[in-house]
This record gives C-alpha cells, structure tokens and sequence, in this order.
C-alpha cells in the first residue's frame, strides 16, 4: 500500500503543471527555484497564463502558495499579468491605476507572463507550490460622454477653474 502511495504521488509530481481553467483564465506552465540578488535569497515563481474569457480582461489576479510537506499552505503571495503589477505595488493605488488607463487590459486569447516570489528569510520551510486564478474582471467599455471629465491641477493640488464659454 505504501509503495501504491510513492508511486502516485510521483506521477502527481510529473504531471505538466497547469492550473484548471478559473474565472476566463488559464495558468499554462510555471517553475519555481531558489534564486539569490541584492544581498537575498529568494523562491521564484515565474509561468505564463492565457486569458481564456472570450472577452477582454482589465487584470489577472493570481495567488502563489507555499505548501509543506503536508501540503499545508504556509506562506502565499498575490500577484498579477505582467501588464498589470504596478497593481501589487504597495505604494501605489489600484483604483487609480486602473482608472488612469496605466494598467493595459489583457485581449481574448491573449498570453502574458507573471512572475512572484517569497524572501527565504520570511518564508517557512515548504516543499511545493501551487499557482491558482483568484480573480478576472472583465473590461466594462466605457461611452465617451461617460468618461469623467479632468481639470487642470494647480500647484497646490487643487483643480483650476473650468474654462468659461465665450457667451459668459
């Protein structure tokens, strides 16, 4: 029985990594090693990702977990298509990124690269990954007379006066 269990699981372990098709998107491949710069050490995920929607999408949110020997997840990371990972900078904000237009929407059937990582020296010991679509949201056109008009912004951050109309 025990040696029906190696085997098995050594099968599960030479599947082709590809993660079912969730949400409009489908994880084709990815590959994760221990990599070292600017003075860490680091796992590495990197893989591609098709979106599988039919129509375009304005991101695509993945999750990275880090299982133990259990396949108990002990450390996660979020990240994004590579058009969209100013998305994960902590710094920045979403909502205006993706209002602004900086965030280039990813076409039907399109394929894109993502990539993320865990510092070693936050990360528990772990002894496989998986790579899973958390989130799709699709691109909702916006009409032109729609759009929100922008006012010039003053030096103090505040917008300037609209322009007048030539009967005011």
């Amino acid at each position: 029985m025990r040696w029906l269990a190696l085997v098995l699981g050594a099968l599960l372990l030479a599947a082709p990594a590809r993660a079912a098709d969730a949400a409009g998107a489908q994880v084709l491949e990815h590959k994760g090693r221990w990599e070292s710069g600017y003075g860490a050490q680091f796992y590495n995920v990197v893989g591609r990702l098709k979106n599988t929607s039919g129509h375009e999408l304005r991101y695509v949110k993945l999750r990275i977990e880090a299982l133990d020997e259990h396949g108990k997840v002990v450390a996660r990371t979020d990240t994004y298509n590579e058009s969209a990972e100013a998305l994960a900078v902590p710094d920045l904000n979403p909502r205006e990124l993706l209002e602004s237009g900086k965030v280039k929407p990813l076409p039907a059937d399109a394929e894109e690269r993502f990539r993320g990582s865990f510092l070693k020296e936050e990360t528990p010991a772990f002894t496989d990954y998986r790579v899973k679509v958390i989130e799709t949201p699709e691109v909702t056109p916006v009409k032109a007379d729609e759009r929100p008009q922008t006012l010039p912004m003053k030096a103090n951050g505040t917008p300037e006066a609209p322009p007048r109309s030539p009967s005011e």
